[in-house]
């Protein structure tokens, strides 16, 4: 009987353990190679549980919406066992990645890699104020660098019947205070591996499969290599900087409510956000919530509120008064990483 008694304690035990176990708020988006740094994309699912229904890090609800950024590759190097190299070099690296972020909408990228800004020369002329002295116009001027090192390489394998060419990159990189020229975060490195290229050779002769030393070939395999670390790297930089806006209207029968950003503020994509009061600098978070932008502006609908008193007094409050509630209180959304719908 006391054993009997034992087992159902266990069961009962994890029963209850499985009820309460939450779902990780990030998911690792798939990629081609276990080595790979991976993306790391909001589980909408794991919002509906308070443990995660917090504010993300390095928000700010001064910053919200797009910010100015110059991004560039400052150094691409070459590293492979077959000693051929590629005409892809760190301006073309520099233009993949102004594309990337300039893909998110949440940046205003300021090119730096033309071949010759005369326009550039020119407008620090027309703001010279003082001999010597320079004025530099606001719209021109950038909220941080981003720089960027890339080193790519190329590991060849001889099989017993084939051989394998391994191409990879690895980026670092790091945000800098244009102004000071303070490194404000550094990003962990990203390794990123395509698949094995197959190919067979007699003599050095080619004869199927990957062409080693053709130049189109090994362009284009290292362009795979540079492109898949910057959209790696692009998710990491979103993630830094979160987007939010403020909530201008609530409806208390469905829980649907406006806000004041959309596509033009940041928001590119339909994604999960986090709603917080912010009460004279005390952030308090809300609830969980999903943001559909227009070009201004967008709207969303609620998931789940937190069961906590301070939550559950202002949605209270909020349904009973609705928009007038917003017009003496500001109640923001904020994103939470990199969205699951979000097309790398």
């Amino acid at each position: 009987m006391l054993n009997n008694n034992k087992l159902l304690l266990i069961a009962t035990s994890l029963s209850l353990s499985a009820c309460t176990s939450t779902l990780p708020l990030h998911a690792n988006k798939a990629t081609t190679l276990e080595s790979n740094t991976v993306v790391k994309v909001t589980n909408k699912e794991a919002l509906t549980n308070d443990a995660h229904i917090e504010l993300p890090d390095n928000y700010d609800v001064d910053s919200f919406g797009v910010v100015r950024v110059v991004a560039y590759v400052d150094r691409l190097s070459y590293k492979n066992e077959s000693g051929q190299k590629s005409t892809l070099d760190k301006g073309i690296a520099t233009k993949l990645l102004e594309n990337e972020l300039a893909r998110t909408k949440r940046f205003n990228i300021l090119t730096r890699s033309c071949g010759s800004c005369d326009y550039e020369a020119i407008y620090q002329l027309e703001n010279t104020v003082d001999e010597n002295k320079i004025e530099i116009g606001e719209g021109l001027n950038p909220d941080f660098v981003l720089e960027t090192s890339i080193d790519l390489g190329l590991s060849v394998k001889a099989l017993y019947d084939h051989n394998e060419a391994i191409f990879y990159s690895i980026a670092t990189t790091k945000l800098v205070n244009p102004t000071s020229k303070e490194i404000i975060h550094s990003f962990a490195p990203i390794r990123q591996n395509l698949p094995a290229k197959n190919y067979t050779q007699v003599s050095g002769q080619f004869l199927t499969g990957f062409q080693l030393h053709n130049e189109k070939e090994m362009y284009q395999a290292y362009k795979d290599a540079t492109q898949q670390a910057i959209q790696v790297l692009t998710s990491q930089v979103m993630n830094y900087y979160p987007v939010g806006g403020r909530l201008t209207n609530y409806r208390t029968s469905s829980g649907r409510f406006a806000i004041d950003a959309g596509i033009d503020q940041g928001f590119a994509v339909k994604q999960p956000v986090i709603l917080f009061l912010n009460d004279d600098g005390l952030d308090i978070p809300l609830a969980s919530a999903e943001v559909t932008p227009k070009k201004e502006g967008g709207s969303g609908v609620i998931m789940k509120w937190r069961d906590d008193v301070d939550a559950q007094d202002v949605k209270k409050k909020l349904e009973a008064l609705g928009k007038d509630y917003l017009k003496s209180y500001k109640i923001f959304a904020v994103s939470v990483g990199t969205p699951e719908s979000w097309k790398l």
